[in-house]
């Protein structure tokens, strides 16, 4: 995923759902770090941390693909 995508999910007034390493995460933050990095949620757990941006999914598209 790239920025202007994570950008345009976190504003969107809609629920997309987004996975990391086949975990669905809810994405925290608007501000992304100079090094690519975005807190999210684990929806399983509910424990918080910062992943890179490159390794998030799209799930509905992924399934789709």
């Amino acid at each position: 995923m790239d920025k202007k995508r994570v950008k345009e999910i976190i504003e969107s007034k809609g629920v997309i759902e987004v996975k990391y390493k086949d975990n669905l995460v809810w994405l925290e933050s608007i501000n992304i770090d100079e090094d690519g990095k975005i807190q999210v949620k684990n929806l399983n757990t509910n424990k918080h941390f910062n992943v890179d941006i490159a390794d998030l999914n799209e799930w509905a598209y992924s399934r789709m693909c």
